[in-house]
């Protein structure tokens, strides 16, 4: 009697397990169906039907692969029913599938990453010293000092050159700052230089414009530092339009017989301020790294000095009769080196991102998901 009762409890538990894993209702086994978008959510201003059969056929396509044809179903949806829950952030999806990593390289090319660096503050500390220096040289030849006096002028203008860096990289500098800051120091010399030869300026007044000259760009370049926050690239490119400009209109008004000394500067003036500027401005729309400057200014080099020796080759050696020839070579030249290393090292500060591939997949037990395969 007791074996009896206890088979019958057994038997009955083990139908109510059954019963409880499987459901009195439901079937043994679940049968396949197609994976469909998902519903639409409840919102004050529903969709209309054309939306969302319209979304259905871009979620279609997007299973497909078919990126193009999604990401218009989706901006259609978007332009018929804004507050759509899920076209938007699929359509964004599509787009980062037809261009992979298209935003994420444009941000890291046009967005400053320069970090602070020790660097940095050691190149403005070293230039800065030497402007001091020279500085404290210039201003005892305004006040007629003493030979013994240069020294001490020139040990305290390279003491104030060592505490105004080292002031203006407290919490860190970018060597974008530095650069800017430096090139201003030296550029300030040029211009100081050229515009007392250009003016025809003597005695104190000569010495001022240098002095003028070196103080004063140092601090526009102060303020390109702290309000623009230049690249090192950026400053690069400025100071190679300054350059070259220069260089080219030197070797061009070289071939003038005429030997007005205040007319060259000034024009040398006027070509070096307009590369500078144009050249700055060019680099906020066209990046570019300090490494591909330097490439561009050795095909400038390459190219000037090829263009002279060919046209001294062919000329026979002659530089008294052919001098405005080879002058003018050397300028063209310089120019077709510059063009052409620009255009061959186009690609020189292209990113290199990983190749990531998004794509949504069918997972088990009748799953939805997304796949994400690349090499990294």
């Amino acid at each position: 009697m007791m074996l009896t009762t206890f088979l019958l409890v057994t038997l009955s538990a083990t139908q109510v397990v059954d019963e409880a894993r499987t459901g009195p209702d439901s079937p043994a086994r679940l049968s396949p169906e197609p994976l469909t978008a998902p519903p639409l959510m409840t919102s004050p201003e529903a969709c209309p039907p054309e939306a969302e059969a319209r979304y259905n056929e871009g979620f279609d396509a997007l299973i497909r692969g078919n990126d193009s044809e999604a990401s218009e179903a989706f901006a259609e949806v978007l332009s018929v029913c804004p507050q759509h829950p899920f076209a938007s952030e699929l359509g964004r999806l599509t787009h980062a599938r037809l261009k992979p990593g298209a935003k994420l390289a444009q941000a890291a090319v046009y967005e400053n990453t320069e970090r602070r660096s020790g660097a940095a503050v050691a190149s403005l500390t070293v230039v800065q010293t030497l402007h001091g220096a020279t500085q404290g040289i210039l201003l005892c030849a305004i006040a007629e000092c003493r030979d013994q006096n240069y020294v001490a002028a020139s040990m305290l203008g390279a003491g104030a050159g060592v505490t105004s860096a080292l002031l203006l990289s407290q919490g860190g500098i970018t060597s974008g700052q530095a650069a800017v800051i430096n090139s201003g120091t030296v550029w300030g010399f040029w211009f100081g230089t050229a515009s007392l030869l250009a003016f025809d300026l003597e005695g104190d007044d000569a010495l001022g414009a240098a002095v003028i000259g070196g103080a004063g760009f140092t601090g526009v370049g102060v303020l390109l530092a702290n309000l623009v926050n230049p690249t090192a690239g950026q400053v690069s490119m400025a100071n190679s339009g300054g350059l070259w400009a220069g260089v080219v209109t030197a070797l061009f008004l070289a071939t003038s017989e005429s030997d007005d000394t205040e007319s060259f500067f000034a024009a040398e003036l006027a070509a070096t301020s307009a590369g500078i500027i144009g050249f700055a401005v060019l680099s906020r729309s066209l990046p570019v790294s300090r490494g591909r400057m330097l490439l561009i200014d050795a095909g400038g080099i390459v190219g000037g000095l090829l263009g002279a020796s060919t046209m001294y080759t062919f000329t026979g050696g002659n530089d008294g009769e052919n001098g405005d020839a080879i002058l003018i070579s050397a300028g063209v030249g310089a120019l077709g080196g510059l063009a052409l290393t620009a255009y061959l090292t186009r690609n020189f500060d292209a990113p290199r991102l990983p190749q990531v591939m998004l794509t949504p997949t069918l997972m088990g037990r009748e799953g939805a998901g997304m796949a994400l395969a690349g090499q990294f």
